[in-house]
């Protein structure tokens, strides 16, 4: 028996050879429903891979009794079609041979004893693979938090400093009306004392020059 024969028939040896040495009555499980859009099915290729590495674990524990079952179970797979026959009929050849029911237990309990050691393998894989990405995901989203704050402070800063220049605008256009209203003021109040002083001066003037004319008649 090849290497590929063996791998091939580990999955009906495990189902087929349980069912008969505990005989097994009730109906097959049916697996859980569910809902469409619940769960992704797994890709077919990893499936295979997944098989492929558990048929190989698998089959170095598969003992002379198990193996002796399923050369057995092939070759009397055409002349009895009907499983539950054929497996009865075959624990009967094996007896002949020396191989008993309790071997077949013990060698297909190793087997099972080393599957669940590949599940729990995978199993304790997965948890801290999945632990890992747990532990990332809070490192992502607690890098995010302190990065957002860091920048919600530098925002709220930069709007202080923001607010106060334009708070020095604001009083740099005050200051600057208030300078131009004296300034104006200022300018309204020399052109009134300019006016009030070339009134003056015309009066002034104008006496001194009635005067002179007065007196320079009078000397003549």
């Amino acid at each position: 028996m090849t290497r590929n024969d063996q791998a091939a028939g580990v999955g009906r040896i495990l189902s087929s050879i349980r069912d008969v040495l505990f005989e097994n009555s009730s109906p097959p499980s049916v697996p859980p429903e569910t809902h469409s859009g619940a769960s992704t099915a797994p890709a077919s290729s990893d499936v295979e891979a997944a098989r492929s590495v558990l048929r190989t674990a698998i089959e170095a524990q598969l003992g002379p009794s198990v193996r002796e079952f399923s050369l057995q179970d092939r070759a009397l797979a055409d002349a009895l079609p009907d499983g539950a026959s054929r497996r009865k009929a075959i624990l009967r050849v094996l007896a002949l041979k020396g191989s008993t029911r309790e071997q077949l237990c013990a060698e297909l309990a190793n087997a099972l004893g080393t599957l669940t050691a590949q599940g729990d393998t995978f199993a304790h894989k997965l948890n801290e693979r999945r632990a890992a990405l747990a532990q990332s995901g809070q490192t992502e989203r607690q890098r995010c938090a302190e990065d957002t704050s860091a920048a919600e402070r530098a925002i709220a800063r930069l709007q202080t400093e923001l607010e106060a220049q334009r708070a020095l605008i604001t009083e740099a256009v005050a200051q600057r009306d208030r300078q131009l209203a004296e300034i104006d003021a200022t300018l309204a109040e020399l052109n009134q004392r300019e006016r009030a002083f070339e009134c003056a001066f015309r009066e002034v003037e104008r006496d001194c020059v009635s005067l002179h004319e007065q007196l320079s008649r009078e000397s003549a």
